[in-house]
């Protein structure tokens, strides 16, 4: 069973009682491995599934011209 207070690879392990905190600095921690800006108020968007129709990634990508409109 996947435990995020153990998983070797999250920056920042969490619990029930830390996790937002830890959502916080783990965001943080990608988008400073991925090298974009780091900043909390840019909303992170990511697709976790395979790239066949039945799970959608045409929508998502549909939706990535309006998102980028967005002032963010």
């Amino acid at each position: 069973e996947w435990d995020p207070s153990k998983d070797k690879y999250i920056t920042v392990k969490y619990d029930a009682t830390t996790a937002v905190a830890a959502k916080a600095l783990n965001k943080e921690a990608l988008q400073a491995e991925v090298g974009l800006p780091v900043d909390r108020k840019i909303p992170l968007v990511a697709f976790i599934g395979r790239l066949e129709e039945q799970k959608g990634p045409d929508v998502m990508a549909a939706a990535i011209p309006e998102l980028m409109e967005e002032d963010v």
